[in-house]
């Protein structure tokens, strides 16, 4: 029985036989594959672990992130401390670039102009020292009422306060320094050093406060060495300067000890009591003794040195400086002379020379200063090899560049231009080269202001001198730049070269040299180069040049300032490429967006291009509207009588349609409608038209722009056009009448003629309207030949003499 059972078995096809398979992970597929619940546990299991990853990786990866550069602080402070002071600033830079606003930005305004403040002695020249310096004062200005660091607080206020110093800036430096003038942390010697420096450099010098500080720095025992020296030395000057001379000689018989000789003492000494004397009052017995006590110092340090050295020189030449400081010019020149003719060929006789050209300067006689001042430079072969005492050859710059400048606030610009022009043997081709830019950069703007004060009728010559002049700094500032290529100011001269070419309407040479200019400068200028390129680039015809480059500058500067002006050049690009939408949405965003306000300019500006934007587009009502709300603004804003006169035009126009309903309309309801519509529109336009004239009229005639002729005329014109309209022919001839008195010599009267005529005609006197028309031949005739009448009218003179022909035989 059990082997017929197997067999049984064996013998059933139907019967499958299950099977478990074996390891984890097919066991997991059998298992999923078991039913669709398995599956859809399985995939949300496997969906939850994806998230899980993806979610852990971004925040170990924004971690890491962050962890890349971790900069604070504090790392710009200790930078700054062990003098790295580019690599604070590089820290900061990297603060202010890792959030748009700084945790503690007082501090990093106070690295910044810590930096800038140590630094500032590194720059080649006093003025870049002194723009540092007040740089930096304004950091720590900034800084200090943010908050700094506890710590860095009286270390931020000494360097305010030096700042302000050397920044030439004494008054508001002195201020800083009293307040911290009794810290012991800070190097008080140093500080006190700063307030006699400070007090002495006041507009109005406090002496007493200068000397009350010197006295405090001679009384530090660890001021040694040639540092006492030059104390002392500036003590008694101080003295001397108050009028206590014997004092003040006290101070230098101590100095006599630094191997200063009796005759340099009373050399001295007469300098400090010709100093008092400039501060007495002119003609006073106080300021007279002190001449005399100055002279006869310096008669006396003549006396000691008898082999008539530098000293007796010297004293001649300190001599000839107290006759000039009692007023006494003939003897101060006479002196200076004797000078020069004793000792020609000396250092004396050169500081003479350039003392008789002040003189000769100071007293208008332009002609013989210069030629003193060139007589000084030739005599001066090589700067390396100068030497001279009593003018130096920083003094002798000094001067120079103030006579120089003395021309030039003379407005004696041709002077200044020959004076630079020699001025080589003193100062390098570079200098010069920037003198002789600012030169013709203020004779450009003298000229352009004095174009803008003259009456408005006046001739142009001012505006073409101005601009010829702008265009020639512009070029020199170009040449400068290249001159400098391998300095920091190679781009900052591309930069007023660029501006000069603008000004002066040399805008392919702007386009040029802007060009030039970003592609070097990476930061200053940015904005307002690429807003005075797109500007120059629209002014050659370059539309869509302009459009990309004006883009650039608002996508690149959507916070500067000068976006809001882009927009408003931007504007007029599209307004001519004929892109309404683009150019309408730019004015829109300047008036709504949140930053620019109704009292800024642009905004101003953009409302009026607005109005006449709208105007021109047909859009008469949203340009009476816009238009009207900017003269109400803006009542003296130079685009209003403009304005004005567009809200006139926008009434008149806006007459067309409701005239033209009336004429088509069906049935007399609507046509009159349409009529008082557009009687309402023609008399708005008559009202404004004659508010236009009178304000011009208010004016007076002598002083007229051209702007405003041409308004004047066109509003009698359309003072006719708009009676006529209106039906009111004999107050349209009256306003043609006032064109053909006012304007007789011009072509232009040839039209009020005609619309004469025609009054004439629907008043129903052909007659007059006939001697209307032969009145015109007349004018016609009595115009020369060479008269263009396209420029003013329609027709040339065949077409006007062939029309009043025709009008004749009507």
């Amino acid at each position: 029985m059990p082997e017929e059972s197997n067999k049984s078995v064996e013998n059933a096809p139907n019967v499958v036989q299950e099977t478990t398979p074996k390891g984890l992970v097919p066991r997991i597929l059998h298992w999923t594959s078991a039913s669709h619940a398995h599956m859809a546990l399985v995939g949300v299991l496997l969906f939850l672990g994806l998230g899980s990853l993806f979610a852990t990786w971004s925040y170990l990866a924004h971690m890491a992130v962050q962890r890349e550069f971790p900069v604070s602080l504090g790392m710009a402070l200790y930078a700054l401390d062990v003098k790295e002071y580019d690599k604070a600033k590089h820290v900061i830079g990297q603060l202010e670039r890792r959030s748009e606003t700084p945790q503690d930005f007082g501090g990093a305004l106070f690295v910044l102009g810590a930096a800038k403040a140590y630094q500032a002695d590194s720059e080649w020249s006093l003025a870049r020292q002194r723009a540092m310096y007040l740089m930096a004062a304004r950091y720590l200005r900034k800084a200090l009422a943010l908050g700094v660091p506890e710590d860095r607080v009286l270390q931020a206020k000494y360097l305010l306060g030096l700042s302000l110093v050397r920044g030439n800036q004494p008054e508001p430096g002195i201020t800083e320094l009293l307040a911290i003038a009794a810290e012991e942390s800070l190097p008080t010697s140093d500080i006190h050093s700063l307030l006699t420096s400070a007090y002495r450099a006041l507009p109005e010098p406090d002496l007493p406060s200068a000397l009350k500080h010197s006295q405090i720095l001679l009384a530090d025992k660890k001021l040694t060495g040639p540092d006492r020296a030059q104390a002392i030395i500036s003590h008694a000057e101080i003295l001397g300067e108050l009028g206590q001379l014997e004092a003040a000689t006290e101070q230098l018989q101590e100095a006599n000890k630094f191997a200063v000789q009796e005759a340099r003492i009373r050399h001295v000494s007469g300098q400090l009591a010709l100093k008092q004397a400039l501060k007495s009052a002119d003609k006073s017995p106080e300021k007279n003794a002190l001449i005399e006590q100055a002279i006869t110092d310096f008669t006396e340090a003549k006396r000691l040195d008898p082999l008539n050295g530098d000293m007796a020189r010297q004293a001649m030449y300190w001599i000839g400086m107290c006759h000039q400081a009692i007023g006494n010019t003939a003897a101060a020149i006479e002196t200076y002379d004797r000078l020069s003719r004793q000792h020609g060929d000396t250092s004396e006789s050169l500081a003479a020379t350039l003392a008789v050209a002040n003189l000769s300067q100071a007293t208008g006689n332009a002609a013989q200063a210069l030629a003193g001042y060139h007589l000084v430079l030739e005599t001066v072969k090589e700067p390396i090899t100068y030497v001279n005492r009593l003018l130096p050859l920083s003094e002798l710059r000094k001067k120079m560049r103030k006579a120089h400048l003395q021309f030039i606030e003379a407005g004696q610009f041709e002077q200044a231009t020959a004076l630079a022009d020699k001025l080589q043997p003193v100062f390098s081709l570079i200098e010069v080269t920037e003198f002789l830019a600012q030169t013709q950069e203020k004779w450009g703007h003298t000229k352009l202001r004095e174009y803008s004060d003259v009456q408005r009728g006046s001739t142009s010559d001012l505006l073409q001198e101005g601009r010829y002049h702008l265009r020639a700094a512009g070029r020199a500032y170009e040449s400068l730049a290249y001159l400098r290529f391998a300095t920091p100011d190679f781009t900052e001269d591309l930069w007023h070269a660029a501006e000069n070419y603008y000004q002066g309407q040399s805008f392919t040479n702007a386009t040029r040299v802007l060009n030039d200019f970003l592609h070097h400068e990476v930061q200053l200028h940015q904005s307002m180069g690429l807003l005075r390129l797109g500007q120059s680039l629209l002014v050659i015809g370059k539309i869509k040049e302009a459009v990309a480059i004006l883009e650039e500058c608002m996508e690149l500067h959507p916070r500067d300032s000068v976006v809001y002006q882009a927009r408003l050049e931007c504007f007029h690009a599209y307004s001519q490429l004929g892109d309404i939408d683009k150019a309408t949405q730019l004015l829109v965003t300047n008036l709504t967006g949140d930053t620019l306000k109704p009292r800024s300019p642009e905004w101003r500006d953009s409302l009026f291009a607005l109005g006449e934007f709208y105007h021109r587009a047909g859009k008469y009502r949203e340009a009476i509207k816009t238009l009207d709300e900017a003269v109400r603004r803006y009542p003296n804003a130079d685009q209003t009588l403009m304005a004005r006169y567009t809200i006139a035009r926008s009434y008149h126009s806006a007459a067309r349609k409701p005239a033209e309903l009336a004429r088509i309309a069906k049935t007399e309801s609507e046509r009159q409608k349409n009529r008082k519509l557009r009687d309402q529109n023609l008399e708005e336009a008559l009202q404004n038209y004659i508010d236009v004239q009178r304000s011009i009229s208010l004016h007076g005639h002598s002083d007229q722009s051209e702007l405003e002729r041409m308004l004047l005329r066109n509003c009698y014109m359309m003072q006719g056009s708009v009676l006529f309209q209106l039906q009111r022919y004999q107050e349209a001839r009256k306003s043609y009448s006032n064109i053909s008195t006012l304007y007789v010599n011009e072509p232009f009267v040839l039209e009020s003629f005609v619309h004469i005529a025609n009054c004439w005609r629907r008043l129903n006197q052909p007659i007059k309207a006939k001697g209307t028309i032969e009145q015109a031949k007349l004018v016609l005739h009595r115009f020369p030949e060479e008269t263009d009448f396209k420029i003013a009218t329609n027709f040339n003179r065949s077409q006007w003499q062939l029309l009043l022909n025709e009008m004749s035989d009507w």
